[in-house]
């Protein structure tokens, strides 16, 4: 019998600068170990991967979040299975993330959306859920550099796509 296949599923994140995307690709990576805490922009694109089962690795690519950077989005979020948005958990943060989903819609018709609220640790963060009620679509919070969070975030995105491929459990 032919050994299987090894599936690569496209995960995109997205969000403005300073949310906390980085972090998270790295907090969610194999092998990473230690978590920056000084914010370095994105130049371009960053990527990362999640080893999910034998058969079943996560492709996690950052889009730079950085206005100028915008006009990439569409073609990192082409043959994405799902996007997550990572906001940082202030209001002035939320609805500006909720501004580049509006702008986004078309591209992310047809793909599940998941946000992160991140840095729930900042004093007067918005609780997830009324994040939740801002953006529209499924929220989850998270303080992406405590790698203690490393299992709720892996969680997320396992059980995010866990509709769209066969994953062994």
């Amino acid at each position: 019998m032919a050994p299987l296949m090894t599936e690569y599923v496209k995960v995109a994140l997205m969000g403005s600068g300073y949310a906390g995307k980085t972090t998270l690709i790295k907090l969610l990576t194999d092998g990473v170990k230690k978590l920056e805490c000084n914010y370095q922009p994105t130049a371009g694109m960053n990527c990362g991967t999640l080893t999910i089962d034998a058969n079943t690795k996560v492709s996690l690519i950052e889009m730079g979040g950085q206005a100028h950077f915008e006009f990439l989005w569409p073609d990192f979020m082409r043959g994405s299975q799902m996007v997550v948005v990572v906001t940082e958990s202030n209001p002035k943060a939320v609805l500006k993330t909720r501004q580049i989903l509006e702008k986004y819609k078309t591209e992310l018709q047809g793909v599940k959306v998941i946000a992160v609220a991140n840095k729930q640790d900042i004093p007067g963060s918005m609780r997830p859920e009324s994040v939740q009620d801002l953006l529209g679509v499924p929220t989850y919070g998270m303080v992406a550099v405590d790698p203690k969070e490393r299992l709720n975030g892996y969680k997320l995105i396992v059980n995010g796509i866990r509709d769209m491929v066969q994953i062994a459990s």
